[in-house]
């Protein structure tokens, strides 16, 4: 009840700071406060979130923003390091490669910007594997590191939350590259999953959420466990897979109802592991955007 009455009043809080663009800029301001003694990655798009089981050459792919108070120029290099992930067991984790700010280029905000990725090839030569070695239900960890120009490094064991999965820079640093398998339709998204990531807060990491394989390549995330709101019997997010690479869309099928005036559409993207059934999607409660969601198959 007190994480209720705390989102219900930041909401407020938030509805209210809308009506004032000054308010507006005093808000970015302190943002940008808060960050200028570290540096972030802010992820723009994931192009390509999984590896072809069957195609070492295949690559993940992530595109990133620099930003820094000297508008990303403190950026010196961005650090690639992977866990091979054995059946939840993760292992060693090593340094896949490093790539020099120089081959980044100016985004249309003026900061760093340009694609990060690795080969499944890499992945596996780093981790000391070959075939046979894993199968389809594994997967990968994938850290980043923002090493700056003075020799400090940050990444996702020194960042807090409003900047890994927050709504303004979303800059998680830290990615799980599942393995993509032809799927048939969606229905190996139903059942028990458990919660590991929410930067919305209607779940604590290790709670249960339903989820409801639909039709097709369409799946549910019910809301039949969510304590905050009032209508948790009837709304759910709609899943939608895209076959052809694990990626994924989401809407809701009615408002969130978090109390009078708070009623919350919702729409996001992510993707999916086609071999484990697990689920990373990044959402939008309404105008509050950028909400990590995660959840793997119990």
């Amino acid at each position: 009840m007190k994480n209720y009455i705390y989102k219900i009043f930041v909401l407020l809080v938030a509805f209210t700071l809308m009506q004032s663009c000054e308010t507006d800029d005093k808000i970015i301001d302190d943002v940008y406060n808060n960050v200028t003694r570290g540096a972030v990655l802010r992820t723009i798009e994931t192009p390509n979130a999984t590896f072809d089981f069957f195609d070492t050459s295949s690559r993940w792919i992530v595109t990133v923003e620099a930003q820094d108070i000297q508008n990303g120029d403190l950026l010196s290099e961005i650090r690639i390091h992977s866990a091979f992930v054995n059946d939840g067991t993760i292992g060693t984790e090593v340094l896949v490669k490093t790539i020099p700010a120089s081959e980044l280029t100016t985004g249309p905000f003026g900061f760093p910007r340009g694609d990060v990725s690795i080969s499944l090839q890499e992945a596996l030569d780093a981790a000391g594997l070959v075939a046979g070695d894993y199968d389809s239900g594994d997967s990968f960890n994938v850290r980043l590191e923002s090493v700056l120009t003075d020799g400090r490094i940050f990444t996702s064991t020194n960042t807090v939350g409003t900047i890994t999965g927050g709504s303004f820079f979303s800059s998680p640093f830290l990615y799980s590259v599942q393995f993509f398998c032809a799927l048939q339709d969606a229905s190996n998204f139903d059942g028990n999953y458990i919660v590991t990531n929410d930067v919305w807060a209607d779940y604590a990491p290790g709670e249960v959420v339903q989820v409801e394989f639909d039709s097709g390549y369409t799946f549910r995330i019910l809301s039949t466990n969510n304590p905050y709101i009032a209508n948790p019997s009837t709304c759910y997010m709609i899943v939608t897979i895209d076959p052809s690479d694990g990626s994924a869309t989401v809407t809701s099928n009615e408002c969130f109802d978090y109390g009078p005036g708070f009623c919350l559409d919702i729409t996001g993207a992510g993707s999916v592991g086609t071999c484990t059934g697990d689920i990373n999607l990044i959402i939008d409660f309404g105008p509050y955007t950028n909400q990590a969601f995660s959840l793997v198959k119990q």
